[in-house]
């Protein structure tokens, strides 16, 4: 795959964001209601892979988002690095992973305390009921969801730099093609 320098800047810090704690590892998904409605929410990025270059979070299979993605699978990442003062913007095609090995790798690598979110028997954004009540681990398995992004565009602002750099980088097949623009 071709790609632009700049895109190993952004994929470092993709990398970082998701093998440790930095300002992009929570970053805000927004994806496209049936109604045509824009809706966001934030979500842990869990996982980031190149060649192509795809993002990886977990989330509850009933929720919204994913019935959300699956219908319109076009959506955008919003990051914010505040000991950087970094903004990362990102747009791609979001995929359900519905291969098995591939979720239960994912399932391996959350904390167990992660895991017991998917135990519950209330689906996300029902009211809240006590009746709910936890499943076992094989149940909540059911319940997870491994959600993949193909990244397509950035839009990268570094307010350190002296004077502040922002640049813009897409993806055409398999070529990244970048430019720097007015911040």
């Amino acid at each position: 795959m071709t790609h632009h320098p700049m895109l190993d800047v952004i994929s470092q810090a993709l990398v970082a964001a998701t093998t440790r704690r930095t300002g992009f590892t929570l970053a805000t998904l927004a994806t496209v209601t049936p109604a045509g409605r824009p809706r966001v929410r934030s979500l842990i990025l869990r996982q980031f892979a190149a060649d192509p270059e795809r993002l990886f979070f977990a989330t509850d299979a009933r929720s919204a988002k994913v019935a959300e993605m699956r219908a319109n699978p076009q959506v955008a990442l919003a990051m914010y690095d505040d000991a950087q003062s970094v903004q990362l913007r990102a747009e791609g095609t979001a995929a359900i992973i519905e291969d098995e090995t591939e979720r239960q790798r994912a399932w391996q690598t959350l904390a167990p305390h992660s895991r017991t979110q998917y135990a519950d028997t209330a689906v996300p954004g029902t009211a809240l009921s006590a009746a709910a009540v936890s499943d076992d681990d094989a149940t909540a398995f059911q319940r997870f969801a491994w959600v993949g992004i193909e990244l397509a565009w950035f839009d990268w602002l570094d307010l350190a730099a002296d004077p502040p750099e922002r640049w813009q980088l897409s993806r055409s097949d398999t070529t990244w093609t970048g430019q720097q623009v007015v911040p």
